[in-house]
């Protein structure tokens, strides 16, 4: 049996094209499926950031409502008052109106800030709402109510001096 070489040779070369074809084909192959495995990572992530966002949509949900909540209770809180004050205000002279509310304005001013910045809206919303003019001391009152107010201070020196003071610190002579 002659072997002939050439033959050989060209079945050996067809054989190496053949499975360097083949090696393409599997690599291919494998770059595919790598690809495939890299969008289904990207997918597992925005499953989780979606499940993250319906979570936090969840709870701006339920924030929204109990700020819903929240706003129609003043609304109503704030109807109550306006058809009270309508109502005194209906009872009432305007004098007898205008005599409560510097009552009222002068004794809140030792109230704290929040509360007089409160009592100063809700005065001049019931002038307003009961078409009260008001007198210029008094709508100067209002208008200063919610200003910082430095707090006065009592000092006795040895129990015979009593005096208020607006500074820090005592001088003694």
């Amino acid at each position: 049996m002659e072997i002939n070489f050439n033959e050989l040779r060209d079945w050996n070369d067809g054989a190496r094209r053949a499975l360097d074809r083949e090696r393409e084909k599997v690599v291919e192959r494998v770059e595919l499926l790598n690809s495939v495995l890299r969008v289904m990572e990207a997918v597992d992530e925005i499953v989780a950031e979606n499940e993250s966002m319906k979570t936090e949509i969840e709870g701006l949900r339920s924030q929204l409502q109990a700020e819903k909540e929240q706003r129609t209770k003043a609304e109503m809180q704030l109807s109550e008052m306006s058809k009270l004050s309508a109502g005194v205000a209906k009872k009432a002279s305007q004098e007898e109106v205008l005599k409560a509310l510097r009552v009222f304005v002068n004794k809140s001013k030792r109230k704290k800030v929040e509360k007089r910045i409160a009592v100063k809206e809700m005065v001049l919303e019931l002038a307003n709402a009961n078409g009260v003019l008001l007198p210029e001391d008094l709508s100067a009152a209002i208008d200063s109510l919610d200003d910082e107010q430095v707090e006065t201070r009592v000092v006795n020196v040895q129990g015979n001096y009593n005096d208020i003071h607006d500074n820090d610190s005592i001088n003694r002579i």
